[in-house]
């Protein structure tokens, strides 16, 4: 049976889908221009207003209404989505354009003043519901997945083994050393190690801001896994009011060499690997 709203949709489809791109310009521009809304975004809207367009002719106000988060229109919402969070649109644009598109349905369903409108009504409320709840979920699992893909790249780039030398390697740590990110530095340096052969492993920890108890022992357990595969550890940087709280806490390093500077560090690296850096002038005498 074609309620209202089907007819509505039949009668003036295109119009109806007109009127809510424009609306969605101005949502993202503020100028209400239909022209500078992106081709791709205008087919992406497209799509979606055909598959509301599409479930609406095929459910009624009387179905147990359950929306397919495996369905087209599921997926071309969390398409859409995807793209906005990728640029750094908030989830309010997205779930403001749905209830724009609620709106407008609403209001020229209320104009045709037909018998079954309110069922209608109703109807509506309950399959944008449905689209609200997905559209904010699919934004929170979008922006889960790059903060999550942020943070692994950048505690990548947190934590970059170095090659110096021949068989020397240099790891300067930045930042809060935590118990997965022990893990990632004694993994990364590990296998810098057993990749270089490195004999001398310099630890540089001016850009570790606080030196504790639980730094010190995630930094034992590191200098001890490198010693297992051959490799002496330098440790620079640690900042005078670092030194004096592991002198407090009673933290001690046993043999391992400590130097004051990175500088220091690379010359003693050098020297414990039987090399030095020498001027242009005195090689050639």
């Amino acid at each position: 049976m074609a309620t209202p709203l089907i007819k509505l949709l039949h009668e003036h489809r295109e119009e109806l889908l007109d009127a809510w791109l424009h609306h969605a310009q101005s949502i993202w521009s503020g100028n209400g221009n239909y022209e500078s809304l992106p081709q791709e975004s205008r087919l992406r809207l497209r799509s979606i207003f055909d598959d509301i367009a599409t479930l609406i002719a095929q459910t009624t106000p009387d179905d147990d209404f359950e929306l397919n988060p495996e369905g087209a229109l599921a997926n071309h919402l969390h398409q859409f989505v995807t793209e906005q969070a990728r640029i750094g649109s908030g989830a309010n644009k997205t779930i403001g354009l749905m209830l724009s598109l609620k709106h407008l349905l609403s209001t020229r369903l209320f104009d045709r003043s037909e018998a079954d409108a309110v069922a209608d009504l109703m109807w509506l409320e309950r399959i944008f519901d449905s689209l609200t709840q997905l559209t904010f979920t699919a934004f929170v699992d979008v922006r889960e997945h790059l903060i999550t893909q942020q943070s692994l790249s950048l505690l990548e780039l947190s934590t970059p083994v170095l090659r110096l030398w021949s068989r020397i390697l240099l790891l300067p740590l930045v930042g809060v050393i935590d118990t997965i990110r022990a893990r990632q530095i004694t993994e990364r340096l590990l296998e810098a190690i057993a990749r270089h052969e490195a004999r001398v492993t310099i630890l540089d920890l001016t850009g570790v801001p606080v030196i504790d108890t639980s730094v010190a022992q995630h930094l034992m357990k590191t200098i001890d896994a490198a010693r297992l595969l051959g490799t002496q550890v330098v440790m620079t940087g640690i900042s005078p009011e670092g030194a004096q709280t592991l002198t407090k806490l009673g933290i001690r390093f046993g043999d391992v060499l400590c130097r004051a500077t990175l500088r220091a560090g690379i010359a003693e690296a050098l020297l414990l690997t039987g090399q030095r850096i020498s001027p242009v002038e005195e090689r050639r005498s």
